[in-house]
């Protein structure tokens, strides 16, 4: 496949992500383990981190090593695949929501900012860039997660026979 090396590229800088998020989710777990509204969230950060283990996986396997792979691979690629899409999905349409109307990036800046006991100067101003920076990197890694959870489909039709148990040579 043509595009195998800026899928490669795609995967180790959600592998990197995906490290970072693994971190991200210990805590996650501890927090909905006292407010169970938030499992929602850890399911779908978990999703997107087990599909990137997965993916990572199935390319340095499957594909580089051309060794067999479990079914199961595949099937957590598949699964997992579907969840990290409905992540990039919710995270994408958010971030854009938001860049396209700043103000109401604003009233939840002021709302946050109500509830500080002490405000520091400047700390809204920084506050502001911070979060015009993490909504374009959420943004530009929804879309990362898009392509590559397609493109993860697409080499699982093409790469089927890594699923498949190899023949016995002697036998």
């Amino acid at each position: 496949m043509k595009n195998l090396g800026f899928y490669r590229i795609l995967t180790y800088i959600l592998f990197v992500i995906g490290g970072f998020m693994s971190l991200m989710l210990l805590t996650m777990v501890l927090a909905a383990l006292a407010n169970p509204i938030l499992l929602l969230p850890v399911f779908m950060v978990a999703c997107v981190v087990i599909y990137t283990y997965s993916s990572w996986r199935f390319l340095t396997r499957g594909i580089d090593a051309h060794m067999y792979c479990k079914p199961s691979l595949r099937d957590l690629v598949k699964v997992n695949g579907y969840g990290t899409l409905a992540f990039a999905a919710l995270t994408g349409i958010q971030s854009l929501s938001l860049i396209m109307k700043p103000a109401m990036l604003s009233e939840v800046m002021e709302q946050a900012m109500s509830m500080q006991k002490t405000s520091v100067e400047g700390m809204e101003t920084m506050m502001m860039n911070f979060m015009q920076f993490l909504l374009r990197f959420l943004l530009v890694y929804s879309i990362m997660l898009l392509v590559h959870v397609y493109m993860s489909f697409r080499l699982i039709r093409q790469h089927a026979d890594a699923f498949q148990i190899p023949a016995d040579p002697e036998g």
